[in-house]
């Protein structure tokens, strides 16, 4: 046995030199406390990476998690933590392909649309990037039924969350796999003098699971990012969405507004204030922005952009080379009239972190904040601030 282990590793040894290969090992240790549980979350990601020259390169790289949770209050289960199980995904897996100004990626690749408003995160497909002397033309066709669907988060639809809230267990890929969608991408990004540009970009999507309840939608994002003399940054966008569900059409507006600037001082700092905004259900017409990527807009705040607007002030300082510290105030505020609450105001939510990376290899994060629900109508008067930890570990091996 020691001797097949032994021949093994010096395959591997002499591969590394024949293909340009490498290979490796991540290793996470996450853990988050708030005002209604504790968790532990340790996992450790193999990848491996490939160049075979002439524009030819692979990169694979797979998790493995746990989940440990212990809920304070013992009607929920807070007698000790509950029993994890171990969760296998692929992470990211590419096969690329560049040839002068054009490029191709294929595999389990990440994809965000132009404002981050519908959809980010991996997904399994086909992406083609051609470099013109104008700008930029990108294209893509992406599947999120093979995805693990806590990662994916597709919660377009009262199906999708039946499902998505169904528990996996080991022995069947029932309750494993995120719904069912395909989407489409076409998007355009030209430079305008040389600090600005100007981004376009069409996405479809197509729901494929068979629902009753099925919902397509199509989106339209523009986007522009100007910078000044005076180093201040602003970045304006428009979304559209349109709608199909049982031969109903119905339309959603988005739009962003950001301004960041480099403080005047001999600090490396930065002060950002952004402005987001998607519709609610206002009539027959207009209904609330449905993301396909259901992602939080707070740490602890629960809500998505469906319906939903903010107004967030930011600042980053960079301490040291090998420390970096933020600190953030975020306002949210429901868009229409939501029968299942009783007003629009839900509260504010500070929070800060700091980040400590002292090798490359090596990476120490550590944040907490409040949110304050009586600084808005939404909640109970008696709802109590709501607060959260977080603390993190990354090795590489």
């Amino acid at each position: 046995m020691k001797r097949l282990l032994f021949l093994a590793v010096l395959l591997l040894f002499v591969a590394s030199f024949c293909f340009s290969s490498d290979f490796g090992l991540l290793l996470n240790q996450k853990a988050d406390a708030d005002d209604t549980l504790f968790s532990y979350n340790p996992s450790f990601t193999p990848w491996f990476s490939w160049n075979g020259g002439k524009g030819l390169s692979v990169y694979l790289s797979g998790v493995f998690s746990l989940e440990y949770v212990n809920y304070y209050d013992k009607a929920v289960g807070g007698s000790g933590f509950t029993i994890p199980v171990l969760k296998p995904e692929i992470s990211r897996f590419a096969l690329n392909y560049r040839v002068r100004n054009i490029f191709l990626e294929a595999g389990r690749i990440n994809y965000s649309d132009t404002l981050g408003f519908a959809a980010s995160g991996l997904f399994d497909g086909l992406r083609f990037e051609a470099s013109l002397p104008s700008g930029s033309l990108s294209a893509g066709v992406y599947y999120t039924g093979l995805l693990y669907k806590e990662t994916a988060k597709i919660l377009m639809t009262e199906d999708d969350a039946q499902e998505y809230a169904e528990p996996w267990k080991w022995g069947s890929f029932k309750g494993y796999f995120a719904s069912r969608r395909v989407l489409a991408a076409l998007r355009w990004d030209m430079p305008v003098g040389e600090a600005n540009s100007l981004s376009a970009e069409a996405l479809v999507q197509f729901d494929l699971s068979g629902s009753d309840k099925f919902l397509h939608s199509q989106y339209g994002e523009f986007k522009m990012d100007l910078v000044t003399q005076n180093n201040i940054g602003v970045t304006a966008g428009l979304a559209f969405e349109a709608m199909e569900t049982k031969g109903d059409f119905s339309a959603a507006l988005g739009c962003l507004f950001r301004i960041w600037s480099d403080t005047p001082s001999s600090l490396n700092d930065r002060l950002t204030t952004t402005i987001k905004f998607t519709s609610g259900t206002w009539n027959d017409a207009f209904s609330a922005f449905k993301p396909i990527s259901s992602v939080t807009q707070g740490m602890i705040f629960p809500g998505t952009n469906e319906g939903l607007a903010s107004l967030s002030s930011e600042y980053y300082i960079r301490i040291h080379r090998t420390l970096l510290a933020d600190a953030s105030m975020r306002y949210f505020v429901g868009t229409y009239n939501d029968p299942s609450v009783r007003g629009h105001l839900y509260g504010c939510e500070i929070w800060t972190s700091v980040v400590w990376q002292p090798f490359d290899d090596l990476r120490v994060n550590l944040g907490g904040g409040i949110f304050f629900p009586s600084m808005g109508d939404v909640y109970p008067d008696n709802t109590s601030i709501m607060w959260k930890i977080s603390a993190g570990l990354s090795l590489s091996i």
